[in-house]
Order: C-alpha cells, then sequence, then structure tokens
C-alpha cells in the first residue's frame, strides 16, 4: 500500500500517521480488500482539522471523504468512517459494481468427453475497472494471471496476462482490425 499523509498550514505527528496507516489497513482487512494508495491531506482552518482521505483499491474502486472537527484525531476518524460507508455500499450483493458468477451448462460437445472436462463457469462484470495499462499490469501476480479492465486511455475492455515466457501480454480488442 502505498499510503502519505500530509498536513497543511500544521505538523503531522508521527503518532496520528501512525494510527491512520493502521486504521487503514485494519478497514482494508475488513472488507478483504487491499488499498493500493491512500492519500490523507489534514488542513488547519481557523480552530478546526480538516481531513481528506481518497483511497484507491485493487478492485478498481476509489474512495473520496472529507469531514472537520476541532481536534485532528477525530476528523479523521470521522472520515475513515465515511470512507468506510462508502466500502460498505459498494460490498452490498447487488451493487452494480459486484461480480456475478453463474454455472452455464455446455450441451453440444461430445459426451464421451464429459468425465474429463472441466466445468465452464461464466462470470459477468457489471462494472470493469478503469486503469491505464500499466495499473492492470501490476493487479498480475502469482495468482492473478489474466486481468481484465477498461482502458482509461480509448474506453475500450482490454486485456493484461503473464505469458508462458515470463513476459507480460496485453490485448487491446478496439485497436485490433
Amino acid at each position: 500500500m502505498n499510503f502519505s499523509f500530509s498536513g497543511r498550514h500544521m505538523e503531522v505527528g508521527e503518532s496520528l500517521t501512525n494510527r491512520a496507516r493502521e486504521a487503514c489497513i485494519t478497514l482494508s482487512g475488513k472488507y478483504g480488500i487491499e488499498f493500493i494508495d491512500v492519500s490523507v491531506v489534514m488542513k488547519k482552518d481557523g480552530y478546526l482539522f480538516n481531513c481528506d482521505i481518497s483511497a484507491k483499491t485493487n478492485s478498481g474502486n476509489s474512495y473520496y471523504a472529507s469531514d472537520n472537527a476541532n481536534d485532528p484525531y477525530v476528523s479523521f476518524d470521522v472520515t475513515l468512517q465515511k470512507i468506510d460507508q462508502q466500502m460498505k455500499k459498494k460490498k452490498k450483493p447487488g451493487h452494480c459494481c459486484s461480480q456475478r458468477k453463474h454455472q452455464v451448462e455446455i450441451n453440444d460437445f461430445d459426451n464421451s468427453l464429459e468425465e474429463t472436462a472441466p466445468m465452464i463457469v461464466a462470470e459477468f462484470l457489471d462494472n470493469l475497472p478503469i486503469l491505464s495499462v500499466s495499473d492492470a499490469a501490476k493487479r498480475l501476480n502469482g495468482k492473478t494471471k489474466v486481468f481484465v479492465f477498461e482502458n482509461i486511455s480509448n474506453r475500450a475492455v482490454n486485456v493484461v496476462y503473464i505469458r508462458q515466457d515470463g513476459n507480460i501480454g496485453w490485448i487491446d480488442y478496439k485497436s485490433m482490425p
């Protein structure tokens, strides 16, 4: 997780920074996701402390919240609670960004192969993450060998995958002839 905590018109202490980092790690664990990038900005405005939190997750979702209080710790806690509420809404089953899985039976193939043929599971994505090719490639790892996303530059569905030679392959459907 890329974590940054900065202060405007104020010094941010190590205690608040560490508390914020730990709270973000706890929140990501609560929903079983990973924050890729978290930016926290604390601003002093008169007697109030305004906290802005911006977070991007490995599932392609982005969250933003802002709130203020007369104490920087309270300001951070209230703002993070807003992020928690946003994540809870997106986690609900049936939400537009949830992934649905359906079993599909294929009846037009040789029945003698049925015993050895793997089951085909169709996965429908309601909302593809919008990423650059390099950001999508960063999501490839030992568990994720293929990643489907919407390319931020041309809004086309793209695929990145780990090739057998260890390099990363990229399929851009819109630019293919």
